[in-house]
Order: C-alpha cells, then structure tokens, then sequence
C-alpha cells in the first residue's frame, strides 16, 4: 500500500497532531516534574481520560488538553528498557545531552543550555508537559487552575508554567504574519497542490515515511503487555507497538529581541521604504505574508499565497534571496542534485515540521507595524514564540533543518550567512547577502535577534499508549524465594515422564564421571587432540565433498532461510523458562548461569604489525575491564554436577567510537567458552535443543536416533570435564567475528598461568570459586592471552557453522591482566547479575558473523530484560 494511501487511526492520535488549534488562541504549556511514581501514573490515567483524539475534528470552541514526556519522564513512570532502548538516541539524550547536540543547535553563547529559564542542566528535570488550550482567557485559567489542584493532590511539581499570548493577524513579535507554510498529510488533507503533500509517517510514528519506510519507534514484548492495551505492530512480529500514533515534540522558548531587529534595520537603511524591503528580504515575505516570489518589490495585496517554488520562479535570489529565512526552513524545490523537480520536492519532504508555535509576552507596539515597533523603543519586556514543532525523525527533521538550512553560513553557496532572522551567529556577526544586478550587497554586523531561554524534545503517546503508561508497570516478582519447579514446553506424557528419569540417570551417571579426574586428565593427554583431529576430519570430508558455502568470500555471511523465525521461538522459549523457574526469586541468566566470579581486570593491547591494527587493536593501550567467570545452564547446580563446559565474559570500557547495541556506549565485550566448538552447529539446532532443556530431556538431542547429532555430542564429550579452576581453562570464541573490512577471525583466551588445581573430593557446591580465591591470594596476577585465527578457506573454516574448527595459525594480539582482589562479595554477586555480556557491544569493525551470533543479538538482549524486570533491576552500563 502506498505511503499516502495508509489510513490513520484518528482514534488513537492526540489532536495537537492534525490540528493547531486555531480556534482556540488561547494556550498555557505546564512543565512538569513527577514525584512517586505510582501517583504520577494515577494522574497520567486521569488526563488520558479527557485527551481528545484527532478524530474528534476541529474545536468549535471549549477546551483542549495534551499531554508528552521526556526520556526522563517515561523512565521515571518505571517503563521498561526493552521500550526506552526503542526511542531514537536525540530523544533519550534529549536537547541539551550533549556538547555535540549543542553545537549543532546552535545553543552556543547567550543561547547556551545552562543560560536557559528551564530545561538547561542546572534546572529541575523536566518529566512531561501538560498543553492547555482554550477559546478565552477564563476558560483557559479556568482549565489549569484545575489541572494545577490535580497536580498537586498526585505530588506532581510544576517547574515553570509557560503562558502564551495571541497576537493580532497571525502575526509574530517582529511584525511578520506566521504559520503560513503548513505540510499537508497525505490521506488526510484535500489539497490538490502535490508539492505540499507529505507522508503521514513524516510526522506520526507507525506509518510510512516519505521513503515507504517505517521510522524507528518503541516496541514492547507482548509479556509487557498482558492486557493488551498497546496496538500489534504492523509488521510481521508478534511485538506490541509503543510508538504507533505517537509523534516527537521539540519545544523551545525563543526570545525575541524586537528593539534590537528594528534598531539594525534602521541603522542598515533608515529610509523607510528600504527599511522595509531589507526586512522583508531577510524574512522572504511581506509583513502581511505575501512571498516575494510572487511580489518582489512592493506588496501587491494578493494575500498569503503558498502556492509557489524557487528554482523556475526565483533560482538566482533576485526576487526573493537565497538566505532568507522561509527560503531556508522550507527551500521547495530548489534543492540539489536536481532543482526544479520532483526529486528535489521530494527531498524536501523528508525534512518538513508540523508547527504547533505560539507567541508569548505583549507585542511592543500594539499595531506590530513596523513603524511604530521602530518608534516604540526598548521596554525591556521579555517576548518571543514558544516554538512547538512535530516531527517522526529528530535527527532527521529538527536537527537537520537546524544545522543544515538554519545555521548553516553555506546554505545555497553562500559564505558567511546563517538565517538573518533566527539563525545563530557563532563567534561572531554573520552577513546577509542580498542578490542584484549587476552586483550583489552584503549587509555586515547582523546580531543574534532570537536566542534560546529554554527547551526539551518530548514524546506525544497515542491514546493507547497513555493507557499503557497509565498502568502499573508488570511485577514478575516480588520478594526473593526459592525458585518454582522448571518449566515444562511440552505436554507431560508417560513416555516424557520415562524419558526425563533415563536423563537423569545419565546424568548422575556424567556426574560420577566427573570424580575421576586425575583419570580423566591423563585421557585427555593421551586422547583429547587425536580423537578431536578424528572428529573434525569426518566433518570437513563432508564438507569439501559437498562444496558447501565454496561460493562464500572470506568473511562473507549466508542468512539460513527462516533464521528470523527459529531466533524468535528461542527467544521465547527462553524467556518462558526465565518467568517460570523464577518467578518468585531471584533470575539468574538463561545460559553460562552459574557465576564463580566477576573480577576487575586489565585488557592489554600489544605492539602489533601493521596489517593488524584494526578498531580496538589500532594501537598498543590499556583498558579497564570486567571479567565474569561461569559455569552452564539453565539452571544452578553444585560444581561438580554441572556440564563441564565453562564460560569466560569480558567486557572492555572506555572503547573509541560507539558499539553495534546502542544501549550501550564504548564497551566491547567477548566471550569464550571452554570447549572449541559450540553445543550446536547452527541456530535451527539449537532450538531443537532449547525445547528439549524446557521439556527436561537435552540428552535426548544427542541420542535421538531419527536426528542424532553423535559428533556433536563426542566433540563436547572430549572438553567437558571436572577442572580444576577457571582460571586454567581455554576460552574459545567458537563463533567468528570481522576483523576490519573482508577478514574474519575467530580468538581463544589461552591461561599463562602454570599451576593446575585438582577437584577436591569431596567436592563443595562451590568449590571453583574457592579454587579462584585461593589462586588470587597466592599470585599478583592471573594473566590470559588473547590470540586470534584468521579464516582462510570458507569451506574448512566456515562463518555459519559452529561445529568446525578453525586450523589458521593462532596470533597472540592481547593480554588480559587479572590482579589480586576481594571478588566474593554479594555487592560484586549483584553486579555480576546486573552486567550484561552481548557479543554485539562491539565496534563496527568486529562486528559478530553467523547465524548463531545473530541470534545472540536477540536473545541474549531480550532475555537479560527479562531477567533485569523479575530482579527489579534497570540495565547497567559500567
């Protein structure tokens, strides 16, 4: 279907959306702060109530009342962060988050953030904003005076209570008529004009964009959502859509320095007739709104005509200039690489605002001609326009017309112009040029006419969406106990019953084993590298036999036909597991469950040959790190009872750049575990082996004689064992992740350290940790040594399956430094808990390859939220 052919849910969308409220000129904006969270979603679910949608058409008269948040405030309402994480980054680091974001708003100087009346660092957080409009004054003081006594009973504080004031002929402080060139929404608006026609999806969140595209909005897990309050997503997923109906507001208080714009006017030209059109070249209209497009040297009484472009009428500047204000905020379709057509609308499109503005403090002169506005001198009363826009893409809309037309001294070949009426200035005064013939003239000196005094980019839930926040967060838990009896995905049959008691006595059977290990050991010396030769070999024959993925590059992945499908049931699986076995305590992880240790430690980067400086690896240097040490899953078992396979995580901090999961910044992590192929060859196995764990049967997978995987099974037979410390294992990748542009590798964390732990007999539930603690009193250090193997043939080393092992020469390219410290704490236990270790906290140039570590990307996300909402937990990000 067709972007403008998508019909809106009129229902479900806030009015302020499709309707400026023009009849309605009276406005108040209530800037809140919350303060328990629990009150504050009571009054959330109490204004929802009287929230007109935009089906409710165009006021006649009466009262209206909306209502956004901020980043802050939606957290604050204790949503989840599988919903925050869904937020596009401007909003969650909001407009004053950031040097860069400053920056590139120009809130620099005068205008700078910490200068601001509200909204800047040094105020109050600001949570949400109440919007109130109304046909009179006493309907509108009627409306808040209300509103501000069902604050107060909620606890709500109002930080600063924005008033607006109306101005004679639509018209704004400097004396100029406003809001003439609205966006139209497709499938909405009856204009015919084509050229002012934008996509819905451009400003309401859950439709196509001007691209056929769907933006990036808030999803939630439908276990967030029990009652279903939140409309499905559109797309094929079985997620529930947070953002859908939704929009982002920018609200910023602009001061207007009226005097002053005046003032240089007449000091540029003090005769009245060229004051006048100097002014009217900088705005791009006559005060009475008519272009200069269409009237280029007097008003000619025509009205606010819209219906105009640049390039065929204008493409020089001569009749209206290239850096006039609505020529820079709305440039048409004089945009490049082809002006004058369709291509360049369209790019338009894609960065047009709805504004919601409206002005504030009393005019200078009542008249706002500019006469007497010249005459009227400076009173020293604060006015300006609350500016309201709403946009589906921050970045890409604001932020963009922001930089790029507004305060860029570039725009359309110029040199040292921002926009002469709004724009900022820099270091210092800007230029406008005003193009002529024979000769152009420039206009030296222009200050700053409007700066900044406040400002927060906001969130306009549909209807829904303010029910859904409206409601108690879901609680998976409460007090901590001892967890439920493990979950079971498949019916509870007799031969189910049979099969879980053989599985129980093989692995009692497995566990016995797992005494003998001076035994054991010596096997291994004997066997371990032979046998695993064996095995590979008899899987690489098939493979060269069979040329499978011979048309593969080095590095090249192959996406398995219903990957998508087979991730999401794990996912599921997974997290049903969670919510069942814990649904009175305390989560552990779904995988690598048990922690013997999470410890402090130091990753060193070596000197290394040039071809392979690469993203982290670009030059010799330190980084602080966390190092957990664990054990399988999915359940916690004593030591000696577990599977033999154990699992190393490392996560790096203070990484350059930012990683692949942006709800991290600047981490990398890897992780290892102690056998060098994983239990599964590929993600399809892999849920066939989750169902089997839920179901209490994961011998079955190996043993199943209709679907036997016997060398999977030997292969994690040959490492699985009884060790001795977790410090002396090997730690293989098993997966493969880039390594710069077109080369793949796969690395081991090889221990340094020389001595070797026996398992004591009898064995304490806990007895690796003992062995961890014991090592870090004797020793200054635990050191391991990261070496990495390049892939060198796609057939023998393969980027999608996991049972193979890779054969290319180890290189050594890092030192991981374990110190001497107290790590057997219940804060250093929380901690490990709350960490999250994803392979896709990761630098670009090693991003994950293969199936199996695209669906980490999911399951792995999806199941520590889990986790972190039954612990009562918020993501941590050391």
């Amino acid at each position: 279907m067709p972007a403008s052919d998508t019909p809106l849910d009129l229902d479900d969308i806030q009015g302020i959306l499709l309707s400026g409220y023009g009849e309605l000129p009276q406005a108040g904006f209530l800037m809140l702060a919350f303060g328990e969270p629990g009150r504050a979603r009571d009054w959330v679910g109490e204004v929802a109530a009287g929230i007109e949608s935009a089906a409710a058409g165009r006021p006649g008269g009466g009262q209206r009342l909306h209502l956004a948040f901020t980043w802050a405030g939606l957290e604050h309402l204790e949503l989840s962060w599988q919903a925050l994480k869904g937020f596009s980054r401007e909003f969650r680091e909001g407009i004053a988050g950031s040097p860069r974001r400053r920056r590139l708003l120009g809130d620099e100087g005068d205008s700078a953030p910490e200068r601001w009346q509200w909204g800047g660092p040094a105020g109050a957080t600001i949570h949400a904003v109440l919007m109130g409009y109304a046909a009179t004054p006493e309907a509108l003081d009627s409306l808040l005076a209300d509103q501000r006594q069902a604050l107060a009973a909620a606890g709500i504080e109002v930080v600063a209570a924005l008033e607006s004031q109306p101005l004679a002929d639509g018209r704004e402080h400097f004396g100029f008529r406003d809001g003439i060139s609205q966006p139209k929404l497709a499938g909405v608006s009856t204009s015919d004009d084509p050229r002012q026609l934008v996509a819905a999806g451009e400003f309401i969140l859950g439709y196509p964009n001007a691209r056929d595209q769907l933006t990036m909005r808030p999803l939630v897990d439908p276990i967030e959502d029990p009652d279903n309050l939140l409309p499905e997503v559109a797309e094929d997923s079985d997620l529930h859509d947070l953002g859908r109906n939704g929009s982002y507001l920018v609200f910023r208080q602009l001061g207007q320095d009226v005097h002053r714009f005046w003032s240089w006017l007449y000091a540029a030209t003090p005769d009245r007739e060229a004051r006048l059109a100097l002014a009217a070249r900088m705005v791009g209209r006559w005060p009475d709104g008519e272009p200069l497009v269409k009237a280029p040297e007097r008003p000619a009484g025509e009205g606010t005509d819209n219906d105009f472009g640049y390039h065929h009428e204008d493409a020089d500047g001569l009749k209206c200039p290239l850096g006039a204000h609505i020529r820079r905020t709305n440039p048409r379709d004089m945009l490049p690489p082809k002006p004058g057509t369709e291509d360049s609308l369209a790019i338009n499109r894609r960065h047009r605002l709805l504004r919601r503005g409206r002005a504030y403090g009393p005019p200078l002169a009542e008249s706002l001609a500019p006469d007497d506005l010249l005459a009227a001198g400076n009173d020293g009363v604060e006015r300006g326009l609350h500016f309201l826009c709403l946009n589906a893409d921050i970045s890409r809309q604001f932020e963009f017309v922001q930089q790029t037309w507004i305060d860029n001294p570039n725009f359309a070949g110029l040199h040292a112009d921002t926009d002469p009426l709004v724009g900022a200035r820099g270091d210092g005064r800007a230029t406008f040029t005003v193009p002529g013939e024979p000769v152009r003239r420039r206009h030296h000196d222009l200050p700053r006419f409007v700066r900044v005094h406040g400002g927060a980019y906001f969130f306009v839930p549909g209807l829904r969406a303010l029910r859904y926040l409206a409601a108690p967060p879901r609680r998976l838990t409460t007090e901590i106990s001892a967890p439920a009896a493990p979950a079971i995905l498949l019916p509870d049959t007799w031969w189910l019953r049979t099969g879980r008691t053989l599985n129980r006595a093989l692995e009692a059977g497995v566990s016995l084993s797992r005494r003998a290990t001076r035994l054991r050991n010596g096997v291994d010396r004997l066997l371990q590298q032979p046998a695993t030769d064996a095995l590979q070999g008899w899987i690489l024959r098939r493979r060269r036999k069979h040329a499978i993925d011979a048309d593969l590059a080095i590095a090249e992945e192959r996406r398995l036909p219903g990957e998508g499908e087979v991730t999401r049931r794990i996912t599921e699986q997974m997290s049903d597991f969670l919510l069942r076995t814990y649904r009175q305590g305390t989560a552990e992880r779904a995988g690598n469950t048990k922690t013997y240790g999470l410890l402090a430690a130091e990753f060193e980067v070596l000197e290394l040959p040039d071809e392979l400086r690469c993203g982290l690896f670009a030059e010799p240097r330190r980084f602080e790190a966390w190092v957990r040490f664990g054990g399988p899953g999915p359940r916690v078992t004593p030591d000696i009872r577990n599977n033999g396979v154990l699992s190393l995580g490392v996560k790096l901090l203070g990484v350059p750049g930012e990683t692949l999961l942006d709800d991290e910044a600047h981490t990398q992590d890897f992780s290892g575990i102690s056998a060098p192929t994983f239990t599964t060859p590929d993600v399809y196995e892999n849920a066939k082996l989750q169902r089997l764990i839920g179901a209490g049967l994961p011998i079955w997978y190996f043993l199943n004689p209709f679907d036997s995987h016997y060398l999977d099974m030997l292969l994690q037979a040959l490492y699985a064992k009884a060790h001795g410390s977790p410090f002396e294992a090997n730690y293989w990748s098993c997966v493969p992740y880039l390594f710069g542009k077109g080369r793949a590798i796969k690395y081991r964390f090889v221990p340094l350290l020389e001595r070797r732990s026996q398992v004591p007999l009898p064995a304490p539930d806990d007895y690796l940790r003992r062995a961890m603690v014991r090592t870090l009193g004797e020793v200054d250090e635990v050191v391991f040594e990261m070496r990495l193997q390049f892939q060198e043939d796609p057939v023998t080393m393969p980027i999608e399956d996991a049972s193979v092992i890779w054969t290319s020469p180890e290189i050594p390219v890092a030192r991981l430094r374990i110190p001497r410290q107290a790590f057997d704490t219940p804060e250093r236990d929380r901690l490990a808990r709350e960490l999250t270790i994803n392979p896709w906290h990761a630098l670009p140039e090693h991003r994950p390859l293969g199936n199996q570590n695209r669906a980490r990307k999911l399951i792995y996300y999806e199941t520590s939220r889990v986790r972190q909402r039954i612990n009562g937990e918020q993501h941590f990000e050391p």
